[in-house]
């Protein structure tokens, strides 16, 4: 689990274009393990034979995970889409909420189930209904924006059942 929660933090880093270095992520997932097993913090050795196998590791972690993906890395955000959509649709007043529910949608499979467009539409979706806010039926406003229909409907049926969710605790997984 510690392994690919490192390649996963490392290889989005890649992908937002924020790169950090490999050793960067391996001292600070080192320290993260020594504060969680109460053990002092010492620093990792870069020349060391455990920091090798650990950069090793993370690449091969790394490759491993490139491979379920299908090597298909590139995710656009809702995000640029909202400001756009509820311009067009003369409904500022929602920008926060889409762009709340937009966030909390992170938090889900919706950003590599659904094209961008279909998850901003049905945030819009999902933030007009919380606040009451009518949309256009009359032609249906989200053929505008290539979207469909059950799209947005399991955009929002995704989110309902995010916030039915508990809060998060964190649960120790390595004990």
């Amino acid at each position: 689990v510690k392994r690919v929660a490192a390649s996963c933090v490392w290889l989005a880093s890649k992908l937002e274009e924020s790169p950090r270095k490999a050793k960067h992520i391996l001292v600070v997932f080192h320290r993260m393990e020594c504060r969680r097993e109460n053990l002092p913090i010492e620093n990792l050795d870069l020349f060391s034979k455990k920091y090798s196998e650990l950069k090793m590791d993370l690449n091969r972690t790394e490759r491993h995970l490139l491979k379920e993906m299908g090597f298909i890395c590139h995710v656009e955000h809702p995000h640029k889409f909202i400001s756009n959509y509820l311009a067009t649709l003369e409904t500022p007043e929602l920008t926060q909420e889409a762009w709340n529910l937009a966030n909390d949608s992170l938090r889900t499979t919706l950003c590599v189930r659904f094209k961008s467009e279909v998850v901003a539409c049905g945030v819009v979706y999902a933030a007009a209904r919380r606040f009451q806010v009518p949309l256009p039926e009359n032609p249906p406003w989200w053929k505008a924006f290539d979207a469909e229909k059950s799209g947005i409907d399991e955009v929002c049926r995704v989110l309902a059942h995010l916030y039915s969710l508990p809060k998060a605790q964190y649960v120790p997984v390595c004990k």
